[in-house]
Formats: C-alpha cells, structure tokens, sequence
C-alpha cells in the first residue's frame, strides 16, 4: 500500500519540480535581458560622452593656436599697423580714398549752364564694361 501512495505523490512532486523550474528560468532570462538592456544604455551614453570629449579637445588645441598666434610678433604688428597707423622704419604708408563720385558714363548737356549730368554707375557694369567693351 505504500508503493501505491508514493507512485502517487511523485507525478505532483514532478510536475511542481518542473513547473518551478520554468518559472525560475523566465525569472533569470527576465534579469539577463534587463541588464543587457542597462548595459547597451551606458555604452551609449559612454560613447556620446567619448565624442563631446573629442570635440573638447579640438576645440582646445584651436583655441591654443589662436591663443599662441596672438601672442605672436607677426600678430601684434599687423594689429599696430592696421588699428593704430604705425608703420615700420622705411616703410612708405599710402592711403587710398576711394572717390564718391563715379567716372562719367553717359552726358547730357543742360541748356542753360552747359553742366554735365553724371550717372552714377555700379562696380559690376564697370567690370562689364572693362571686360567686354
């Protein structure tokens, strides 16, 4: 009569094992996708932060050219001569003022005061005109 009552339990015992089983098996799959989700998401933010990093450093090493280009001697000197008027010992400085009034294209005399009447003409028909006259 034993026999018989054990072979009994154990089919439950088996299917409760098994049943258990499944169950602690979706709970780890369950844990493993979660942190490989986690994972994926720090790589991506460690990846973002490697590039604005990179970006950094350019930024940097132009700004140190800047930097060390306006300390050059060659900068302050153009800055002298450009900003403040100085010019080197020996050196001819000349300055062209560009007239308001342009060179005469087309005339007409006026009956009383025999005046020309000055028509104003823009650089690029001036360029036409060199060019293609």
């Amino acid at each position: 009569m034993m026999r018989n009552n054990h072979e009994k339990k154990s089919p439950w015992l088996l299917r409760l094992v098994i049943v258990l089983g499944i169950i602690l098996l979706g709970l780890i799959a369950f844990a493993i996708t979660k942190e490989t989700y986690k994972k994926k998401q720090v790589q991506g933010q460690i990846d973002d932060l490697k590039q604005q990093a990179d970006k950094i450093d350019k930024q940097n090493t132009e700004l140190s050219d800047k930097i060390s280009y306006y300390g050059s001697a060659d900068y302050q000197k153009k800055v002298a001569k450009d900003e403040l008027n100085l010019q080197d010992p020996g050196e001819n400085v000349v300055i062209v003022k560009p007239s308001s009034i342009a060179q005469p294209q087309a005339t007409e005399e006026t009956p009383s005061n025999d005046k020309k009447l000055v028509v104003l003409v823009s650089n690029v028909q001036k360029w036409w005109d060199y060019f293609f006259k």
